[in-house]
């Protein structure tokens, strides 16, 4: 049987020793994926807020001109008003004066000859003439004007026209260069899916990894329980279920004030929060025994010194499983937690349920109970 016995113990180290390669190397290459990828997102980030900046100027740009388009477009429209205002005087003053024209041309000599009649004086004559002639300059000097006018705003025209044009030729550009940004912002932030996506994976093999690793952990723990273990006891545990009916029939008087029912209320209200392997947090995650050590911390119960469960076989005083009471530690192979009462246990249970109490005490084989309270 001790043959069978150290066969045992053996294949017992070798499992252990081939989970812990396959799992170290596995969290290992995760939380480089991981690294490697939030990396890379947050590069590809940058680049997004930039293009987003960019774009976000050039937007204020092409407001900017199409202000200046609609100004143009004003100022165009009022040269047209005040053209035609000019073309129309032009063209008035143009028929009175060929009116008057005519009807000097039609009255001849006559006209002089009327003027010289209605004359009172030589005076009055050449004062008759200058005012005839008079007003023909005013109508030539006037017609000259409205014409100097209108090529003054056709120029003004052409320019806003030109101006107009370049202006609408640099809305065109910059839409352009818009519509090239949307696509390369939109290109970023599929790439930006796929990194999400690519986390997510990552992740994903980082928690089966630290799985991997806390069962390793468990192995290793069971394989050297197995090796201290002799064949006697290990008989006496299994027709029991439990080898803490082997310890005499013992209930320590408490060392402490504090209650196991404060205990276990206290514990009871990180159910629910995450199974983390190596965690020390009841809030954002812990495995066993530093649940069981941050949960007697609050007490101020220092059992940072057994950070792991078969340390924890040897903090505080021996009970007996028929003496055993809300509060008091309860060590399995690999795993430890605080007993509840009613025959349930409270627990960091694994990284797929996270802490529990919904377990029996005796879910599995009982290695030894322990009461720190």
């Amino acid at each position: 049987m001790i043959n069978i016995w150290n066969k045992k113990r053996v294949l017992a180290g070798i499992l252990g020793v081939a989970v812990f390669a396959a799992s170290t190397q596995g969290i290992v290459y995760a939380a480089k994926s991981v690294s490697q990828i939030e990396e890379e997102k947050e590069a590809l980030q940058n680049e997004i807020d930039s293009l987003d900046s960019e774009l976000v100027s050039l937007l204020t740009e092409i407001d900017t001109l199409e202000a200046e388009v609609s100004k143009c477009e004003a100022e165009i429209s009022d040269l047209n008003t005040e053209l035609v205002a000019a073309q129309e005087a032009e063209e008035k003053q143009y028929q009175q004066m060929k009116l008057r024209m005519k009807y000097m041309y039609e009255q001849g000599d006559q006209s002089i000859l009327t003027i010289l009649l209605e004359s009172g004086s030589l005076s009055d004559f050449l004062n008759r003439v200058e005012y005839a002639n008079s007003i023909y300059e005013y109508d030539r000097t006037l017609l000259e004007s409205y014409e100097a006018t209108q090529i003054e705003i056709q120029q003004m025209q052409a320019s806003l026209e030109e101006e107009k044009a370049s202006l609408q030729s640099q809305q065109s550009s910059l839409s352009a260069k818009q519509s090239s940004l949307n696509s390369m912002i939109a290109a970023k932030e599929s790439q930006m899916d796929d990194f999400d996506e690519q986390l997510e994976a990552a992740k994903e093999a980082a928690r089966k990894a630290a799985e991997e690793e806390a069962a390793r952990r468990a192995a290793e723990e069971e394989a050297a329980n197995a090796a201290a273990v002799t064949p006697t006891a290990e008989a006496t545990m299994m027709a029991d279920n439990t080898a803490a009916t082997t310890v005499t029939d013992s209930n320590p008087m408490p060392t402490t004030n504090i209650g196991g029912s404060s205990v276990v209320s206290y514990a009871m209200q990180f159910v629910g929060n995450p199974y983390v392997w190596g965690g020390n947090s009841l809030t954002d995650g812990c495995d066993c025994s530093g649940f069981v050590v941050q949960v007697y911390a609050h007490f101020g119960i220092n059992l940072s010194g057994a950070r792991n469960s078969s340390s924890l076989r040897s903090v505080g005083q021996a009970v007996s499983y028929n003496n055993i009471q809300p509060g008091d530690i309860v060590c399995y192979a690999g795993h430890v937690a605080i007993y509840a009462g009613g025959g349930t246990i409270v627990e960091a249970q694994s990284s797929k349920t996270g802490i529990t109490a919904n377990r029996s005490v005796t879910c599995k084989p009982i290695l030894a109970i322990r009461r720190v309270i």
